[in-house]
């Protein structure tokens, strides 16, 4: 009696299992219909790579030359130089060139001077035609556009402490302050950040004292002889409350 019921106990565990596993197996009539394939076909190549973002193509700029004489330079809005006035005949052209060939430009094609040009027109950030310098040449010497060599000893920041009224506020075409003058020729530059938070306390007239780096001048730029010390601050103290900027 016991063996009998213990063989319909085997019997019932193993119709038990076996139901389970029908049921967790996926029946083959629903398997999705592969696509049909003629003799010969290939599978599609997988798709490129492209680990450097946007596939780069050279550009190819067309040259042109101008003549005429330089009737005065301009600079930007850090003050170093980066166009002078060409009179082409009848048309006046400005001519943009790097910042670090200002000294070499202006102290061989200054005011007056007859240069020949050789460049390409493009457009600023601002969507205006501008004439954009390769080379040039004045008085028989060649001047060219190459990288500026990195100087033999590193720049080092100069940091100091610099005080007096402010004399000016800043602002973008936008109207947003983008820092302040002083009345002894620094200029204070401010990030963002720091224009949101400070900008009700920033008034002409009003005394700071900033702590910071001074900009460095790069070789080759020539800076306009009203320029002032650009700063970039690390801490401003107005009235009597110091602000640290990061």
């Amino acid at each position: 009696m016991k063996s009998q019921i213990k063989k319909i106990a085997i019997t019932a565990t193993l119709a038990l299992m076996s139901g389970l596993a029908m049921s967790q197996v996926r029946p083959l009539n629903n398997l999705p219909a592969g696509p049909v394939k003629g003799p010969g076909d290939m599978p599609p190549p997988p798709p490129e790579r492209n680990n450097g973002g946007p596939e780069r193509r050279p550009v190819l700029k067309t040259l042109t030359t101008l003549n005429g004489k330089v009737l005065a330079y301009q600079t930007n809005d850090s003050y170093a130089y980066n166009s002078f006035t060409l009179q082409n005949g009848s048309q006046v052209i400005t001519v943009r060139f790097p910042e670090h060939l200002g000294k070499q430009l202006m102290s061989n094609a200054d005011k007056g001077k007859t240069v020949t040009v050789k460049g390409f027109t493009d457009l600023d950030p601002d969507g205006l035609s501008t004439f954009q310098l390769v080379s040039a040449v004045v008085g028989g010497k060649n001047i060219v556009d190459t990288p500026p060599r990195p100087p033999m000893v590193p720049v080092t920041a100069e940091s100091g402490t610099f005080t007096g009224s402010i004399r000016e506020i800043r602002r973008d075409q936008s109207g947003a302050i983008r820092g302040f003058n002083l009345d002894n020729k620094v200029q204070v530059d401010l990030p963002p950040p720091a224009t949101e938070q400070l900008q009700s306390l920033l008034k002409t007239g009003e005394k700071v004292k900033v702590t910071g780096f001074k900009d460095t001048v790069p070789n080759g730029v020539a800076l306009a002889s009203n320029a002032p010390a650009i700063i970039h601050p690390q801490t401003i103290e107005l009235n009597g409350q110091t602000y640290l900027l990061r």
